[in-house]
């Protein structure tokens, strides 16, 4: 009898060095979400080159240093990618837009954010297996802003309206062989330990990894 192996999973964040956004106590509710990947947890951005990257099917950016990456890591990443692996962007991770190669990977950059604030996500592409039979939710997050790349071919999943404006939330896009899911809501942990927004995770990394 053949048994089942989890795809291995890179989590990327940062604990001494975090200004905002520490990995601490966020890794934990990721492996809880994630449990059918072998998750590993890692402040090392050395990960990120071609060769460490292999061994993982789905990385996760959790980063919150603004501070470019270096060009291996760079390079380690978007071949990651177009060769077919799958990268999950969360809320501080965005923080990969310091390199513009990595901007464009995104699909959209981040321009800054009022005080924090409860906000109503809304799901927009419904017929997205990712957002397919998700409900609205309420969440006391910051409210990201964002330009879409206009040159980048994405799916909006999820927005917020604030102040009268609607903003992007959540959205995904393939990249070479591989795919790309950014979701904006991550600041504080309870939002972590949000029912619908644990699912919204779960169904990422299962899509972004043929599992779904």
């Amino acid at each position: 009898m053949t048994v089942a192996v989890n795809k291995k999973g890179l989590l990327l964040g940062d604990i001494d060095r975090a200004k905002w956004h520490p990995l601490s106590g966020f890794d934990k509710e990721f492996q809880e979400i994630l449990k059918d990947f072998d998750l590993f947890p890692s402040t090392d951005y050395e990960q990120l080159k071609e060769e460490n990257l292999r061994k993982y099917a789905l990385c996760i950016s959790f980063i919150d240093q603004w501070t470019p990456l270096t060009t291996a890591q760079t390079a380690g990443l978007l071949a990651f990618v177009v060769h077919g692996g799958g990268l999950l962007i969360v809320h501080n991770g965005i923080a990969i837009q310091a390199r513009p190669e990595l901007a464009q990977l995104a699909g959209g950059r981040f321009i800054g954010h009022p005080e924090q604030k409860v906000l109503t996500y809304q799901p927009t592409a419904t017929d997205h297996v990712i957002v397919s039979g998700i409900q609205s939710f309420s969440l006391e997050e910051e409210p990201y802003q964002f330009v879409m790349d206009n040159l980048a071919e994405t799916t909006v999943l999820l927005e917020y309206e604030s102040a009268g404006v609607v903003w992007p939330a959540g959205w995904v896009r393939t990249y070479g062989l591989g795919k790309v899911v950014y979701l904006s809501p991550g600041h504080n942990l309870e939002t972590l330990r949000d029912p619908m927004y644990r699912k919204l995770i779960q169904r990422s990394g299962s899509w972004l990894t043929g599992l779904l």
